[in-house]
């Protein structure tokens, strides 16, 4: 589990898939309730990524994600369905899980609003990276030279190879962000969320270009079928 650094008025965390109890494929901090796991362990590995970083398990907002371009604006904890949540509220700490998809988040740093998104390849394809920023400039008058973002471990063009529907819609609108070596054919997610950024003026990025398929410290779908998940979370300081 580690913190990284975006501004100084924001805390982001992520985990990895060490320092927690469940057992198995979900072996050992698993953080998703959806995926089968014992409940009673995923509430314990919660409760222990909520104390290495100082938090109150009770500020932790999941949502119930459903690879849309959902967004909501939060106040108060709840569990929405949806890929993508905003808030101002200082007291909460929105999270993601992914085991694969790539978890962004976005920052206001002149209004002190943030974002958390779950950008797999379905949320890309429907540019959630666009409906998230128009709902922060919607809401909170941000400006694009304000946010500062982050893109968190993900799947990269090394291993993500695509075929069929899902290739033909890649070739037709993210043509740029295929690769193709001998007859088998790649997808850059990371490519396309950064272009996604781009588009909408944000500039300011930190990318880490780690690959969860390829690096076993985080959970990797890809690689292992039925697996647990991690979590990139933020908090306004």
């Amino acid at each position: 589990m580690r913190e990284i650094f975006l501004h100084d008025n924001v805390k982001i965390v992520q985990s990895d898939r060490f320092g927690g109890i469940s057992e198995g494929r979900y072996e050992s901090l698993n953080m998703g309730m959806h995926v089968g796991d014992n409940p009673l362990h995923v509430e314990k590995n919660r409760e222990s990524f909520a104390s290495f970083f100082g938090f109150d398990i009770k500020n932790l907002c999941f949502m119930e994600q459903v690879h849309s371009n959902n967004v909501v604006l939060i106040k108060t904890n709840n569990t929405p369905k949806a890929d993508a949540m905003i808030t101002k509220n200082k007291g909460l700490i929105l999270c993601v899980m992914t085991a694969d998809c790539a978890p962004v988040i976005l920052f206001d740093a002149k209004n002190s609003i943030a974002a958390a998104i779950h950008a797999g390849r379905k949320g890309a394809f429907l540019d959630i990276i666009t409906d998230t920023t128009q709902a922060m400039r919607h809401n909170f008058k941000t400006q694009e030279q304000d946010i500062r973002a982050f893109i968190g471990a993900s799947i990269g063009v090394c291993c993500y190879e695509i075929k069929g529907e899902v290739m033909q819609k890649a070739s037709e609108k993210f043509a740029f962000a295929l690769e193709k070596r001998g007859e088998k054919y790649f997808l850059d997610l990371q490519k396309i969320i950064k272009s996604q950024l781009n588009k909408n003026g944000i500039v300011d990025i930190l990318h880490e270009n780690i690959c969860t398929c390829c690096d076993k410290k985080y959970f990797s779908h890809r690689r292992e079928g039925l697996c647990g998940r991690f979590v990139t979370a933020v908090k306004i300081r």
